[in-house]
């Protein structure tokens, strides 16, 4: 008797992908997106009559690299028996994640931070990512709000709630939640809590403003998000050099060079240690230059820590640019205008 024994949710986690057929005789699983065949199989049930069908993800993952939030469908037969069929929807979760999909995406962003604290300044951009799961238009729409706590010279503090507006309930959505975005006449903002539902995420502001080194990466749910290096850029350019002799004069007919940034995070809280991670991890990574985004490869990374009580760690990445060509030449801006040398006629 064919039978479904552990069945995919209609919204799962792409780390939660497993099913289990229960059968007395060959089974012919396959598995589908969009009408094009991914996956198609024939297996023998073992002596429990059950058939287990295993890291799936690594079918989907080309696929939810391109699109997070995707359906696809799975089709059980067995001769003689009416085939079991079904259409659900993965989002992509490179964590391991206790609870069902549909609970995470109603309580959480979809980031490492998973509510916990992130610090930022007036200078970066910060962006947030959430859905419902759903692939298509329900309707209906998410509110989304900030609760804003400001501080004045006198020490008063001020709270201001503010609405971001709303979003479609479908898709993946995207909310700009830069400080830049909240300011109070006489007063500085200390902190902001972004709400969309049950879904919270906490900012406070470092209003030393330090100097950073802006990365824009792909997280692990598929969204691109900003983390902001605030301690030592370290360059180690590396020669390779190919030589040999030309009419009797030894010459030097090749060079390849890598330049190696190593930059460091500064000492940061325990909250954001996961968004290091996940940077860490991340194959499509940027280096934020002003309005230009430079695609970098991350070669290295020290994110190791321990369980010493001091709760301050730093950790560091290395990359070097994407491009074959690793120079980049950096031009003076233009101090004057076109019009500059006729002021003064």
């Amino acid at each position: 008797m064919l039978s479904i024994i552990q069945d995919i949710p209609d919204l799962v986690l792409s780390s939660q992908l497993d099913i289990v057929i229960g059968a007395d005789k060959q089974v012919t699983f396959s598995l589908s997106k969009g009408g094009s065949v991914i996956l198609q199989e024939t297996y023998t049930p073992d002596s429990k009559n059950q058939v287990h069908i295993l890291d799936l993800f690594s079918l989907m993952e080309p696929y939810l690299l391109t699109a997070p939030l995707s359906q696809f469908s799975y089709t059980c037969s067995a001769s003689s028996e009416t085939s079991i069929s079904k259409t659900f929807i993965v989002l992509l979760s490179q964590y391991l994640i206790p609870g069902s999909a549909t609970d995470f995406v109603n309580n959480y962003f979809l980031t490492a931070l998973a509510g916990r604290d992130k610090i930022t300044s007036f200078d970066r951009k910060e962006t947030l990512y959430l859905t419902t799961g759903k692939i298509s238009s329900g309707g209906t729409s998410i509110s989304i709000s900030v609760e804003c706590v400001f501080v004045n010279e006198s020490n008063k503090i001020y709270t201001s709630v503010r609405s971001l507006g709303t979003v479609p309930d479908y898709n993946i959505r995207s909310v700009d939640v830069s400080p830049s975005r909240f300011t109070q006449s006489g007063y500085k903002l200390l902190r902001y809590t972004v709400i969309a539902g049950a879904r919270k995420q906490v900012y406070r502001l470092d209003h030393d403003e330090p100097d950073s080194i802006g990365i824009k990466f792909r997280n692990s749910f598929g969204c691109m998000e900003t983390f902001y290096f605030i301690g030592t850029d370290k360059l180690e350019p590396e020669l390779s050099r190919s030589a040999a002799y030309f009419n009797g004069t030894y010459r030097t007919y090749h060079i390849d060079e890598q330049r190696k940034h190593t930059l460091s995070t500064g000492y940061i809280p325990e909250s954001m240690y996961s968004l290091v991670d996940d940077v860490a991890r991340s194959q499509e990574v940027y280096l934020i230059d002003g309005s230009e985004e430079i695609p970098i490869t991350i070669i290295d990374s020290d994110t190791q820590r321990d369980t010493s009580n001091d709760g301050l760690f730093s950790f560091t990445i290395t990359y070097i640019l994407s491009s074959r060509c690793q120079n980049r030449l950096k031009l003076l801006p233009d101090i004057f205008d076109d019009t500059f040398d006729d002021t003064y006629n």
